[in-house]
């Protein structure tokens, strides 16, 4: 049997043809349905809110029970005895595969979990650059016959749109049981205030905080010079805007939403991102160390909290500075949502980690690393700055009810730049 590590070696070297060969011994997936209908795997604006494979066939799915239609109560709670079970049959398995974007605090999280659960050992894969590194291989994996995945933290609006519908993302919901995690007084919206997806089942937010969307290099731009995204279209920022590609990515798209429903103003896109000439990345790395090195004086979804956290703590990147734009800035939950695989191979050691990355002890760890602020009301608030001011209407963007704005933005943009 080919191990993990190297069938996703061969994944990246040869694609889903070489990991089948190298894995003859893997059980196929019986396909339960007929394949959906394929998606283009390189029009961003067709009906996808990020580039992604065609829509995965049965045998890449087959989900081994149907999902819940109707929501678990949060009263299901696990007795002491259950959950000593649930350990022990987590020791057993021995490992947790998860996926996160890039940047070390996630690795600390994890070292952290270890500590907590020695029994455990985390294999943490971290994507340089968004959910369009994730899915695509995430799929090719399900269709060689290879469940690799237990639990992926990534935002919202990927899952639910690629992998939720065809069943390659199973309710997490049950998942989480412990007395403590589901007790409304311990969140700071209560515990189903978590949820992204309307059906309370799929997607979990581990931290809320309002984003960051708009960034300056003070060796460049003088304070004051730049207060609202009007004054980016200002003729002497022109060509000088570096910015996440709406058409594909989340740090470009949520903003690109945000400001066109603030406005009410749809031609606000080809303004601030055509008219401009600012330069499009999907590279989360580059597109942060582009502004960490001075390479542009602004930055518009072009920020990687994580990643600029790695900068800091280099003695790098202090010259950047995030200014408050009501317009394009949102509520959300970043890169910080839980997630639980279909057939996921460790699915006891997945529960245990769910509910201690939601636990006070775990959130905690969470908030610290990633320097971002905590739903639990029992955690300190990690970054003030981060905190929706009072009297602003802010957009809760990773959310399923935002996706068909989001699939506009990414539609418009398309038009507006090809």
């Amino acid at each position: 049997m080919t191990s993990r590590r190297v069938a996703l070696q061969l994944i990246g070297l040869g694609g889903v043809a070489a990991l089948a060969a190298a894995c003859s011994s893997a059980p196929t997936a019986t396909p339960t349905s007929p394949p959906a209908a394929a998606a283009a795997p390189t029009s961003p604006p067709a009906a996808k809110p990020t580039t992604a494979p065609a829509t995965p066939t049965a045998a890449q799915t087959a989900p081994t029970t149907a999902a819940p239609a109707v929501a678990t109560p949060a009263s299901a709670q696990a007795s002491e005895a259950d959950w000593q079970q649930v350990l022990d049959a987590a020791n057993k398995e021995g490992h947790l595969y998860v996926a996160t974007y890039a940047g070390t605090g996630y690795r600390k999280v994890m070292d952290a979990f270890e500590a907590a659960f020695p029994g455990v050992k985390v294999d943490q894969t971290p994507f340089q650059s968004s959910s369009r590194d994730f899915f695509p291989r995430y799929f090719q994996e399900r269709q060689a016959g290879l469940f690799q995945w237990d639990v992926i933290i990534v935002p919202a609006t990927e899952p639910l749109v690629q992998a939720v519908p065809p069943g390659a993302i199973d309710p997490i919901r049950p998942l989480i049981v412990r007395p403590d995690v589901v007790n409304d007084k311990n969140w700071v919206d209560g515990f189903d205030g978590g949820w992204l997806d309307t059906r309370k089942q799929y997607s979990y937010a581990i931290t809320r905080s309002r984003s960051q969307s708009l960034w300056v290099d003070t060796n460049q731009v003088k304070d004051g010079e730049i207060n609202s995204y009007k004054d980016l279209l200002d003729p002497k920022w022109n060509g000088k805007i570096l910015a996440g590609d709406l058409r594909t990515k989340g740090s470009g798209f949520w903003p690109g939403t945000t400001v066109r429903l603030k406005t009410g103003n749809d031609d606000i896109i080809k303004q601030l991102w055509k008219d401009t000439n600012a330069v499009l990345s999907t590279d989360a790395r580059q597109l942060t160390e582009q502004m960490v090195r001075g390479a542009y004086p602004i930055g518009l979804g072009a920020i990687s909290p994580p990643i600029l956290l790695d900068f800091l703590a280099q003695g790098q990147g202090k010259n950047l500075k995030a200014i408050p734009t009501p317009e394009l800035d949102y509520v959300n939950s970043g890169d910080h949502v839980l997630q639980y695989a279909n057939k996921a191979p460790n699915p006891n050691a997945a529960k245990v980690f769910v509910n201690w990355v939601l636990s006070k002890d775990g959130s905690a760890v969470y908030s610290l690393q990633a320097q971002d602020n905590s739903r639990r009301s029992d955690v300190p608030i990690q970054d003030p700055s981060l905190v929706p001011e009072k009297g602003v209407d802010y957009i809760t963007i990773d959310a399923e009810p935002l996706i068909d704005e989001i699939l506009k933005t990414q539609k418009i943009a398309a038009q507006v730049l090809g």
